[in-house]
């Protein structure tokens, strides 16, 4: 545990603004390890004695208690604490008496033995002075009164001439006859009051004035001039002609009082401007005297009354029953009683602890108790400064960066945890350690060439440095700030104060980046390389769409510069009747996230458009947000050329072979009606299988020439409206006598009527059924059924056949994609049936779709709007 005065000679420029005086000794010889400028002056003494035995410091205490007192504390680990000790201590070179309230507190260190003594010192000399002079003017007073001779005097107004006795004569000086004259008698008197007793002694003469001779004055002795205070007291005495036949009188010493008035008014001003706050109340409380300190302490207005106020104004309930029931019957007439109260300020309310000494205050002739005194020290700036000083000393000493304080010698005062550890330092060598030592050559040129002229002129000064690690020699860098500390009282620089920054993982952090960075550098001109190696197009795109990055294929391949396409600027070369499709994908993708991909034409650097596959994927952070998208334009203008010949060719080929068809299948009906007519069974047979070939032919023929109206967009719709359900039986009534093994189950509950082209949902329905047939070899039923579905109609075709794998169900509607069987089996067709009816279905406004399980069987399924609109 850090020891807290350990703590505060970190500090010690708040040490030195302590109210008190105050000293911090350590060892059992009492060497003075810390000292504020209060504490130095009540020993008129400089800091030289820092460092030094308190014996050797001051060698006027030996034969006092002091170093004995201070040598116990050590031994014993118990505070000593007194009120208004006496010391003898040398001020400009004499020994001269003073008076102290002082304590000397020990301090445990770490190992629980007393490692310091706190010494704190209050100088109540004064005030035990004027407690002393106080209680001697008012011991002459009393003397005074009782035991002073009174002289008389006696003017004859006739013969102007003063009759004195021996006293009078004493008070003001005189050493002539018994008889003196009156102008000879006013020359002992003060000429600043001479002429104020010449009226008085003309008013008291005249018999209309009627006026008392009642006044003080100051006299000087003709004969030893001393000055002395008189109080004259007379009447002159009238015969019927109003004439003074005599004017007599007595004439007493004030002087004495007059000065002890003069020193009671100084010793009031005194208390009265005292910091300290001052109070007498009588026995039962009520208060007597407030000094200016108290009356602002407590919230009394310096107009008010005092006299009025009694304790149980400035207490809560529960603390005015503690001082009326336990502190007063504890003050005692050696020591009073001094401890901790609560005042309360009388308009706020605010609570105010206060360190309090109260005092019996005895009547000097009866030595009755008649009041009692306090003294009062209000806590709370006290309070605030050890809690900011105690928070401060914890941020530092828990801080990770290196903090430390030192003289300006660069001797080490404070180094808190993180620091010593920092530079391998324990903390028992901090005391003897330099600033200079656990720096670099380098750095401690710096420090004295540069930053401590810096710090000393400007008050500051920050950059790096570098430190030595005292174990194993390392040099550390730092980013170190300096603070000069000045003198609360005098302004002068006392120390500095240092924060340093360990730069090593900064720099550390630095090398690794730049190392990254290098890495990743060569990274992107590697992928910058791969990337303009590959064929196709690479671009990148920001969340927002915007490209920032187009390899250099597009250099080859577009028709506007590389840059310029950039951002949105990649739409400029798209073809017009392309653009609106292009974009609206892009934004959906973006605004979804789903893959993006399209075929659309852009024109290439000789002016002709030419046809792209673009496909873009989204790259998402751990948060599934989109970072990046990664998309390629892939050239197909060769292969739609080439699936546009195909389909020129499919169209022309099916187109011609419609009309041989169309001839060879009117021939055979012909012959298998005659054959029929002949009897000849056998061969009207034969050509009745030519026949069903024949139609198997056709219909291949019809799915290539939709094919091709597929591709080139001419595929034609004729909408009427019909009853969806009988549509379908009259589907289950053509296609149930194609198979003799099935049988084609139906629930058909959808009872609307629809919109749409009934001879293409025919043909899709025909389709469904007819595949359901041709892929369920070993079952023997198929099932049909419709529902209304959201609104719309539903139909769905189930068969328990060979089923489709999941990694190919997306992929039965592709063109010319054929599901294949098991070695038992093969299914004959060109794969178009689904791709057209998918067609067919989507151009209807409508979705198509399978669920199926491998094995098991598939079903599939349509939904048409009941209104479609016509296309």
């Amino acid at each position: 545990m850090t020891n807290p005065f350990a703590e505060a000679q970190q500090f010690n420029a708040l040490i030195q603004a302590s109210p008190v005086a105050t000293a911090i000794y350590t060892g059992p010889d009492v060497t003075i390890c810390m000292v504020n400028q209060l504490m130095l002056n009540l020993w008129d003494r400089d800091a030289a004695v820092i460092g030094k035995p308190l014996e050797k410091a001051l060698p006027e205490l030996e034969g006092q208690p002091f170093i004995g007192l201070l040598k116990n504390v050590f031994q014993t680990g118990e505070t000593y604490e007194t009120r208004e000790s006496k010391a003898e201590l040398l001020r400009d070179g004499q020994l001269r008496t003073f008076y102290f309230d002082f304590t000397y507190k020990p301090i445990p260190g770490p190992d629980g033995k007393i490692a310091y003594i706190f010494h704190t010192a209050v100088d109540i000399t004064q005030m035990v002075e004027a407690r002393n002079q106080l209680a001697d003017t008012k011991e002459w007073l009393t003397l005074s009164l009782s035991s002073a001779g009174t002289g008389t005097w006696d003017l004859d107004t006739l013969n102007n001439t003063v009759r004195w006795d021996a006293r009078c004569r004493e008070l003001f000086g005189f050493a002539g006859d018994e008889h003196i004259p009156y102008d000879a008698a006013l020359s002992c008197i003060h000429p600043a009051d001479e002429p104020a007793v010449r009226q008085a002694v003309i008013n008291a003469l005249n018999p209309k004035a009627d006026d008392q001779y009642d006044i003080r004055y100051r006299t000087i002795g003709q004969k030893d001039g001393r000055l002395r205070w008189v109080h004259c007291k007379g009447k002159a005495y009238f015969n019927g002609e109003g004439l003074a036949y005599r004017f007599a009188g007595t004439v007493y010493d004030i002087t004495e009082e007059v000065h002890a008035r003069q020193r009671e008014r100084q010793l009031l001003r005194l208390v009265d401007d005292n910091a300290n706050h001052m109070t007498i109340a009588d026995m039962s409380g009520q208060l007597i005297y407030m000094n200016h300190a108290a009356k602002h302490l407590v919230g009394v207005l310096e107009t008010e009354d005092i006299t009025l106020l009694s304790a149980k104004d400035f207490y809560d309930a529960e603390e005015l029953a503690r001082v009326q029931n336990t502190i007063l019957k504890q003050i005692t007439e050696e020591d009073g009683w001094k401890g901790l109260i609560t005042l309360r300020n009388k308009i706020t309310k605010e609570p105010i602890p206060c360190e309090v000494s109260y005092m019996l205050i005895r009547d000097p002739e009866t030595g009755e108790v008649i009041g009692r005194g306090a003294n009062a020290r209000d806590l709370r700036p006290e309070i605030k400064a050890k809690a900011e000083l105690k928070l401060l000393a914890t941020i530092v000493d828990i801080s990770e960066d290196f903090c430390n304080y030192c003289d300006l010698d660069g001797g080490t005062l404070y180094m808190n945890a993180a620091g010593r550890q920092l530079i391998g330092l324990k903390e028992q060598d901090i005391k003897g350690s330099n600033m200079f030592a656990y720096h670099s050559a380098d750095s401690s040129r710096v420090i004295h060439e540069v930053i401590l002229p810096q710090l000393l002129t400007d008050g500051r000064w920050s950059g790096p440095l570098e430190l030595v690690h005292q174990q194993t020699g390392e040099i550390i860098p730092i980013h170190k700030q300096l603070f000069i500390i000045c003198d609360e009282f005098t302004g002068k620089p006392v120390a500095f104060a240092g924060i340093a920054r360990d730069l090593r993982p900064e720099l550390t952090f630095r090398k690794a980046l730049d190392e990254r960075n290098s890495e990743l550098q060569n990274t992107v001109q590697e992928l910058n390389f791969l990337a303009d190696s590959v064929p196709s197009v690479v671009w990148t795109s920001k969340p927002d769409g915007n490209l920032d990055y187009i390899n250099q294929r597009w250099n080859e391949r577009g028709g506007t510069a590389l840059e310029d396409s950039l951002g949105t600027g990649w739409a400029n070369g798209l073809h017009p009747d392309d653009l609106p499709a292009a974009l609206a994908a892009w934004s959906e993708s973006l605004q979804t996230g789903n893959p993006y991909q399209i075929e659309f034409r852009i024109k290439d650097k000789k002016g002709e458009y030419r046809w792209w596959l673009v496909r873009a994927l989204p790259l998402r952070n751990e948060a599934g947000e989109i970072v990046k998208w990664y998309g390629t334009n892939t050239d197909i203008t060769e292969q739609k050329e080439l699936q546009r010949q195909k389909d020129d060719f499919l169209g022309i080929a099916s187109h011609e072979l419609k009309t041989p068809i169309t001839s060879i299948k009117a021939y055979a009906q012909v012959m298998q009606k005659l054959f029929l007519r002949s009897g000849d069974n056998r061969n009207a047979d034969l050509v009745g299988k030519m026949n069903r070939q024949i139609n198997r032919l056709n219909s291949l023929v019809g799915d290539l020439l939709d094919v091709t109206k597929i591709s080139a967009g001419r595929l034609q719709f004729n909408y009427e409206t019909f009853d969806f359900n009988q549509l379908v039986e009259e589907v289950i009534e053509d296609v149930q006598p194609t198979t003799t093994k099935h049988l084609i189950k139906k629930a058909l509950s959808f009872k609307k009527e629809l919109t749409g082209d009934r001879d293409r949902i025919s043909q899709v329905i025909t389709n469904l059924l007819t595949n359901a047939i041709k892929y369920s070899p070993e079952a023997n039923e198929i099932i049909i059924y419709t529902e209304d579905y959201n609104g719309e109609a539903k139909l769905c075709v189930q068969d328990f056949g060979i089923g489709i794998s999941s990694e190919k169900k997306d992929k039965v509607f592709e063109q010319f994609y054929r599901v294949s069987g098991t070695q038992e089996y093969t299914f004959p067709g060109l794969g178009l049936g689904l791709y057209i009816s998918s067609e067919i279905i989507n151009r209807l406004g409508g979705k198509i779709w399978v669920t199926s399980v491998e094995g098991k069987g598939s079903t599939f399924c349509f939904s048409l709007p009941v209104k479609q609109l016509s296309i």
